[in-house]
């Protein structure tokens, strides 16, 4: 488990990272550690995930929500592995082989940004929001927390601008494929 005293540091370096402040990088353990030890914060973030999930889902009557909550939970650990698995793969490719730790750790530490920006859109829309103004929030904070994932490659990595855009758009069409494989899996449309 992810301890108290690192989760408080690891804050407030998302908060610099919130404010493309460079620093950022200095509250995170960017070691082969510190990648390793993001991935526990899975755990602890995944109630938060599956209320977001449910908390303004309409499931038909019916619905095998064992099937559901199975196909999410495939989806979920998914998300957490794919993405890490191919910067690993790539950092001979791109001769990063010792920063890649870091940016592999602050891109599970993004997740905690990204949850803690999509909640309260959720919670307002859930009472009242305009589902128009729901979906535009969401796509605000989901092109921040993209715009941020790019200046943490940036400076962690220190690649070119090129491939820095190559990974960030490679990671949001792999989301997006999840999201796709995810919804089959819980809406009966693949098996």
């Amino acid at each position: 488990m992810i301890s108290f005293a690192e989760f408080e540091i690891a804050l407030l370096g998302l908060l610099r990272l919130a404010r493309f402040d460079a620093g950022f990088a200095g509250f995170f353990d960017l070691s082969r550690e510190g990648a390793r030890r993001s991935f526990r914060l899975a755990l602890p973030l995944l109630p938060i995930v599956l209320f977001l999930m449910h908390f303004n889902a309409n499931w038909a009557e019916g619905t095998d929500m064992v099937r559901v909550v199975a196909g999410e939970l495939i989806g979920y650990a998914l998300s957490w592995t794919c993405f890490s698995l191919l910067l690993a793969s790539i950092a001979r490719v791109i001769d990063r082989e010792t920063r890649i730790y870091g940016a592999i750790a602050i891109y599970n530490w993004i997740t905690v940004l990204a949850i803690a920006l999509q909640l309260p859109v959720s919670v307002a829309f859930h009472y009242g929001l305009d589902p128009a103004w729901a979906g535009a929030l969401s796509d605000i904070a989901l092109l921040f927390v993209t715009a941020c994932e790019f200046f943490a490659f940036r400076r962690l990595l220190d690649i070119r601008i090129e491939l820095t855009i190559a990974l960030v758009v490679v990671d949001f069409v792999l989301s997006r494929m999840l999201e796709l494989l995810t919804y089959g899996l819980t809406h009966d449309a693949l098996f």
